[in-house]
């Protein structure tokens, strides 16, 4: 990422609070403001507690990869105790979620192809560890009632193993403990960049193309299954009139890794 010394995207933190509010979902704000340059930017608000800046790397790596349409990263440091900011580049365009019901059929199913070509890119971004990048810990999206963090992990083995002490049940872990080596991809272990979180309110577009996707709170590298199962198991605030096309545009993943998945998520209820 850009050095966080002498920058012209560094704002005090009463700057970086009066911008124009673009978005602001449980208290997570993005603002448009300009730079000291006069670079239009955007800046995410964030309390420090539950903040790792491996997000604002994550992003900052899918920025630099042929064709992905993630924002550069200008910027990424605190600006008051307990208020971390993250300055990129404002995508230009609104969000899917504000301009879907305006499209044609034919202009939505012109998005749904940009999506899966997305996609298609961010298979192609591989490490061979679970986790993020630099070996960095990644969000526990399992987890919906503490902030906590996962990994890394060297193999699918590995996290397979932290996921399985989630089951609460000691006879359905046992019957995990059985299936998951059937479960699991056999050869070498490639995982794959993961955005975590395709709500079509984190999808920008204008004039019918995609501009950028944005928030990547959940990012990290994982099995190919887990873009499906965060869609379909994990996230309640994904959209519902969104998310069967979502279902249509990703690889779906087993029956049985669904159901693990949702085993995992339900424990703290």
């Amino acid at each position: 990422m850009p050095s966080k010394s002498k920058s012209p995207y560094k704002f005090s933190y009463t700057d970086a609070i009066q911008g124009k509010e673009l978005h602001n979902y449980f208290g997570n704000r993005v603002l448009e403001s300009r730079a000291s340059g006069g670079r239009v930017v955007a800046v995410k608000v964030k309390p420090t507690e539950g903040f790792a800046r491996s997000e604002a790397d994550m992003m900052h790596y899918a920025s630099q990869q042929p064709g992905i349409l993630a924002p550069q990263v200008l910027g990424c440091y605190d600006v008051d105790p307990g208020i971390t900011v993250t300055v990129s580049d404002l995508v230009e365009g609104e969000s899917l979620d504000n301009v879907w019901h305006t499209m044609t059929k034919a202009e939505r199913k012109s998005i749904k192809q940009q999506l899966k070509e997305q996609l298609r890119l961010f298979r192609q971004c591989t490490q061979p560890y679970i986790g993020r990048i630099k070996r960095q810990e990644t969000k526990n999206f399992y987890d919906r009632i503490h902030i906590h963090y996962m990994g890394p992990f060297e193999s699918e083995e590995e996290f397979d193993s932290w996921c399985l002490e989630r089951v609460k049940s000691p006879i359905a872990k046992k019957i995990w403990a059985q299936l998951l080596p059937g479960m699991r991809e056999t050869g070498e272990q490639k995982f794959v960049l993961t955005h975590g979180d395709l709500a079509a309110r984190n999808i920008m577009v204008k004039d019918g193309k995609i501009t950028g996707i944005v928030d990547w709170e959940y990012s990290g590298f994982f099995p190919e299954y887990m873009e499906y199962a965060l869609a379909a198991v994990i996230h309640d605030g994904l959209e519902g009139w969104w998310k069967p096309h979502l279902k249509e545009i990703l690889e779906p993943c087993g029956f049985k890794r669904a159901k693990f998945t949702a085993a995992i998520k339900w424990r703290g209820w």
